[in-house]
């Protein structure tokens, strides 16, 4: 029964998702088509760079929010308001209607944190066809470059991947992958727990679904950047003692780990409050 469950979410949420994400690809074909050619070489065309990018940057995070807020919101009128007395007279356990919601709703996210991940790494690969970026590109490389010998005493021919990220090219894309994955359930977990806490009120549940939902994410931004700190806070004492030690790469190492297992844990925690809750009778709004 998941499994008709999740067809029905995917042929309701496409209508929208399915759109946005193709608007993603769209703009970053016509972006790399751009850079890829001479339009930003006179003084006009710079101009009219700054302003292009500033809507893309807007466009990129207006659709990320599209997304999860629709993920939220679909989330609570299917299940919380007047369709909630239909859905619940399904054939269904709550469990498997969480796990249809919870499964689309990652994949949807995920798909949207990956296709951004992937546009953004695009038109940067893109800027390399560009004359004048090359120039700058290749200024900003030297003084990289320098640096990094200045402070491991390194040959530049021995230079790899993984002297300057802490990890071979294949082992930081699947940290990334996993990164984005595990970020991505949290995301959509907070707002689904934010939810089902709000309708354990008695009054006002989408506002206190609201509240809970705030509350919720300034905690877990403060628990994230703990978890990137501390790690870096220990590893200052090496920094300061050995004075070839490459601060990049140590940071990589630390923190793919330390973040991964912020986010697993708190992806645990929250998915059990949500199983707990979700089963609970409540009056449907």
């Amino acid at each position: 029964m998941l499994k008709k469950l999740l067809k029905y979410e995917w042929k309701d949420t496409r209508k929208l998702l399915l759109p946005i994400n193709l608007a993603v690809v769209l703009m970053t074909i016509i972006g790399c088509l751009m850079l890829s050619t001479r339009i930003f070489d006179s003084e006009m065309g710079f101009l009219l760079a700054a302003p292009l990018l500033v809507l893309y940057i807007l466009a990129i995070i207006t659709f990320s929010c599209i997304t999860l807020v629709y993920v939220y919101t679909r989330f609570y009128r299917n299940l919380y308001t007047a369709e909630g007395y239909l859905m619940h007279t399904l054939p269904v356990t709550h469990t498997q209607l969480f796990h249809s919601k919870l499964i689309m709703g990652c994949f949807w996210f995920s798909l949207n944190s990956l296709l951004t991940t992937l546009s953004a790494s695009a038109l940067g690969g893109s800027v390399g066809f560009h004359e004048t970026a090359k120039e700058i590109s290749g200024e900003i490389s030297e003084s990289f470059i320098d640096d990094f010998i200045f402070a491991t005493g390194q040959n530049p021919d021995s230079f790899s991947f993984a002297d300057i990220f802490g990890f071979t090219l294949p082992a930081f894309i699947l940290f990334l992958f996993v990164m984005l994955l595990v970020s991505s359930l949290s995301s959509v977990l907070i707002g689904y727990v934010s939810v089902l806490l709000g309708q354990q009120m008695e009054r006002n549940k989408l506002a206190a679904a609201i509240a809970f939902y705030f509350g919720i994410y300034m905690g877990f931004q403060i628990l994230t950047s703990l978890a990137v700190a501390i790690p870096e806070l220990l590893n200052l004492g090496k920094y300061l003692e050995d004075d070839s030690a490459n601060i990049l790469a140590d940071s990589f190492r630390t923190l793919f780990p330390s973040m991964i297992v912020c986010y697993l844990v708190v992806d645990v925690i929250f998915y059990v409050i949500c199983r707990i809750l979700v089963k609970r009778q409540v009056n449907l709004d």
